[in-house]
């Protein structure tokens, strides 16, 4: 490489520099010492979890001509050393994309539009008792290409995505299909005295067609939220079932404090519940303290799970 052509990829590298912003980093640390108990017959676990916490960065790169690129990294890590799952780190929404007056591309690993059309109502996200428990359709896909377009008719968006889904092999095995396979899509309406989500997705990546309708509705001093999915079987594993996911949540002490109660019930095995209640408080910006109690019953087993965990998180 010759000295000018030498400067000219230098200069090149930092014009496009100077137009990266400082990537931002974030995350979130939630551990909880967690209660598991079973019924009184099997001996309760007291142990130190890690509710999905994460490290991230994000930025953006501006492109002029009201372009914008962006990017995210980020991983769930497992601050309590807890190899059970044979990682600490665990890939979560991380992409490029491309955002305009058209709205936002991206490719990577992301949430399908199903999974983000619950909203917030899933009030015990990411703890012992998240919804997960007791459907399926939280879906975090790689291989993803999205679409999500600006807000339109005063409140109104829409999202596209489009990744590898489940097919059944020649067999009768199942196999992973070729991008495209599988489709997910969502219409959400967010004003202030309601959020609605509907959403629907083809040939998830673990053999599912999946129905949502997600709502968030203020009422007064609480808010009210439902989930409700039905999910089809596509690989002949014979598993069609609905679940419904109903929460309730109230500020107190200022605003500072939150109380929380949620009911869930499915027929994806018989007799499968799951009631929480919890309690956040707020101490400072970023920090809070938190208290839930979960129980899972399902006659199937013919036996109740409870989870009780005190902890804290801290967003960064």
């Amino acid at each position: 490489m010759n000295k000018f052509k030498a400067i000219f990829i230098s200069a090149l590298v930092l014009i496009s520099m100077s137009a990266i912003s400082a990537p931002k980093v974030y995350g979130k640390l939630n551990i909880a010492v967690n209660n598991d108990g079973s019924d009184g017959v099997n001996e309760q676990e007291i142990d130190l979890v890690s509710n999905a916490s994460r490290l991230g960065f994000k930025g953006k790169v501006d492109m002029k001509n009201g372009l914008t690129g962006i990017y995210q990294i980020e991983y769930q890590v497992d601050v309590t050393n807890d190899n059970t799952k044979g990682k600490t780190f665990d890939q979560r929404n991380s992409f490029v994309g491309l955002k305009g007056s058209f709205g936002t591309l991206k490719i990577g690993t992301h949430d399908t539009p199903l999974k983000l059309a619950q909203l917030k109502a899933d009030l015990f996200n990411d703890l012992k008792g998240d919804i997960k428990n007791t459907t399926d359709g939280e879906n975090r896909i790689g291989s993803f290409f999205g679409y999500d377009s600006p807000v339109f008719g005063g409140g109104v968006s829409v999202s596209l995505g489009v990744g590898k889904g489940k097919d059944d092999g020649v067999d009768g095995t199942d196999l992973d299909g070729e991008f495209g396979s599988n489709l997910s899509v969502s219409l959400k309406y967010d004003i202030d005295v309601i959020k609605f989500a509907i959403a629907t997705e083809k040939a998830s990546i673990k053999g599912y067609d999946h129905n949502r309708l997600g709502m968030m509705i203020p009422a007064g001093p609480v808010t009210i939220g439902l989930i409700h999915t039905t999910t089809e079987s596509t690989v002949g594993n014979s598993k069609d079932y609905d679940a419904t996911t109903l929460s309730i949540a109230g500020k107190v002490a200022d605003g500072k404090g939150k109380v929380k109660f949620q009911y869930g019930t499915s027929d994806k095995s018989a007799g499968l519940s799951q009631t929480q209640i919890g309690y956040d408080h707020k101490l400072f910006k970023g920090f809070k303290i938190l208290a839930y109690h979960t129980i899972r019953s399902q006659d199937a087993a013919d036996k109740d799970v409870a989870h009780t965990g005190v902890g804290f998180e801290y967003k960064f």
